[in-house]
């Protein structure tokens, strides 16, 4: 009976723990064309985010992910530089078109258990690499209405 118990509390806190989290997936073959992310920091009012289950994401007009990042696959904690220990993003982007596609960013923060829209935009260039290890592309999550929770007061 414990164990039942036990197993109840355990599941029911996984679940209320993951509600929220983005069932974004990256479709490597949608695409004919690639560029790449090689290094990206994701800034929140100045601090930089990366945690255990954050992602990473960029999205064509039609709302279709276009690249993925996630703790096991694209988040990076260099060795060595000016970003040494911290959380660097690595994300391969796609699209159909050769340039010109914009794509849009959004970032998974699980520590807050919310979807944040990022500021910047990128027009697509084939294989293009932005950013490294050690000059990281910049990222700023938007500091408009759309980011804050609904909640209301009674």
């Amino acid at each position: 009976m414990i164990n039942k118990f036990i197993f109840l509390i355990i599941f029911s806190t996984n679940f209320i723990l993951t509600a929220n989290t983005p069932d974004w997936t990256d479709d490597p073959g949608c695409c004919e064309f690639t560029s790449t992310i090689v290094g990206a920091i994701i800034l929140n009012d100045g601090v930089q985010l990366g945690e255990s289950g954050d992602m990473f994401a960029a999205f064509n007009a039609d709302g279709f992910v276009r690249g993925l990042a996630t703790e096991d696959l694209g988040l990076l904690s260099p060795p060595f530089g000016p970003y040494a220990g911290t959380p660097v993003w690595e994300m391969t982007l796609r699209s159909t078109e050769a340039s010109g596609e914009i794509l849009s960013f959004k970032y998974y923060d699980a520590s807050e258990d919310m979807v944040l829209d990022i500021t910047e935009t990128y027009s697509f260039t084939v294989n293009e690499q932005i950013g490294d290890v050690i000059n990281p592309i910049s990222y700023n999550i938007g500091s408009d209405n759309n980011n804050v929770p609904d909640w209301t007061d009674d």
